[in-house]
């Protein structure tokens, strides 16, 4: 599935567009072939750096690890992610000046309905529901790398969702007013004449977008993904040998696709 989505990639990262942007036919076309540029380049240079992630990854998965580890490995995830998106932003100031105000509008919309959603899985209106919902979060994340955990292993993360910093309202408030932010600042650059002006602001746009709004929200998501390191490296602590090597399988199957899609040209 992994192998057939990438090599299918622009034409999905097309769709996925066309979902939020509601693009007309001219624009489909001209976007089309920069698709096709960001996945040649993602492919060519950073899915070798994925699999020597994963490698490095897999072999420290048999023997123990510490948070800071994990928050080194996570903070990598988060460079590669604002890495390719980087590399994205030039195709986007390409385009920007052809969307219509109400394609903007229906970006708005779609970005409020998904934090809606985001809102009824995380923010319920009882604390005890949002630690539960929490709870099998955070279950169904360590079963999908390590299979079946025990009833302890449970309770390790049960106690962790309860001592955690992590404020869900505050976290969606944050980013409502963030998404908010990008739009009007899409808007304004929408309508700059000079290319490299409007992509600096594009870029300054993702940036604000990526990044909590003020500085006590940042602490806080400081202090949470420092807390869900230390959690990670506690919880593996306790795994069994079956589970590590169940963890080890995960990423070998996942090293093997990044392997396979580097090998072999794209479509």
């Amino acid at each position: 599935m992994v192998r057939v989505s990438y090599d299918n990639g622009p034409a999905l990262a097309l769709w996925w567009l066309d979902g939020y942007l509601d693009l007309d036919d001219a624009q489909e076309a001209a976007a089309r072939p920069l698709l096709r540029e960001w996945f040649a380049w993602h492919r060519a240079t950073q899915l070798p750096q994925y699999a020597r992630w994963l490698a490095t990854w897999r072999e420290r998965a048999a023997g123990e690890v510490n948070a800071d580890e994990v928050c080194r490995w996570s903070a990598q995830t988060r460079e590669a992610l604002w890495t390719a998106t980087e590399r994205a932003l030039p195709a986007g100031a390409q385009l920007l000046p052809t969307l219509k105000p109400a394609q903007l509008d229906h970006l708005a919309a779609e970005m409020a309905d998904k934090l809606a959603d985001e809102r009824r899985k995380r923010a319920q209106p009882s604390a005890e529901d949002r630690r539960a919902a929490a709870l099998e979060r955070a279950i169904d994340s360590a079963e999908e790398l390590y299979g079946t955990i025990t009833d302890a292993q449970q309770r390790l993360l049960a106690d962790a969702v309860a001592r955690s910093p992590m404020d869900a309202v505050r976290w969606l408030d944050d980013r409502e007013r963030r998404q908010r932010r990008f739009i009007d600042d899409l808007r304004r650059a929408r309508v700059l004449a000079d290319e490299a002006t409007r992509l600096a602001a594009l870029r300054a746009a993702a940036q604000a977008l990526s990044q909590p709004a003020d500085a006590d929200t940042a602490a806080l998501q400081a202090r949470w993904q420092a807390h869900g390191c230390e959690v990670s490296a506690r919880l593996h602590a306790t795994t069994t040998p079956a589970q590590r090597q169940h963890l080890r399988e995960r990423l070998s199957a996942w090293a093997e696709d990044v392997a396979a899609l580097v090998s072999r040209a794209a479509p």
